[in-house]
């Protein structure tokens, strides 16, 4: 994925790095394009809105009860063993 965004970094001339947390699991079920898109959306976009600098790509697990604060109307996390929420920020 990063293979997509470090070239045009390199010609803004920025580095860009990723951060894995220790506690992310190895592989998920979910629809993969669809993260693969945002992921890929809003790096290139801090690629596109930086000027000089870094660019970190964080991912971790987030716990359901710890995203009260993120809640819309619609959304209600399950708490469950067998789920987790993925947390990508992009640093810049």
């Amino acid at each position: 994925m990063m293979s997509f965004i470090k070239p045009i970094a390199s010609i803004k001339r920025l580095s860009v790095s990723v951060m894995l947390a220790p506690d992310l699991p190895l592989s998920a079920i979910g629809d993969e394009k669809r993260l693969m898109q945002t992921i890929l959306n809003i790096s290139g976009n801090a690629v596109k809105f930086t000027k000089e600098g870094h660019i970190t790509l964080v991912a971790s697990v987030v716990k359901a009860d710890s995203l009260r604060e993120f809640r819309t109307p619609e959304f209600h996390p399950a708490a469950s063993d067998d789920h987790f929420y993925l947390k990508v920020q992009v640093i810049f």
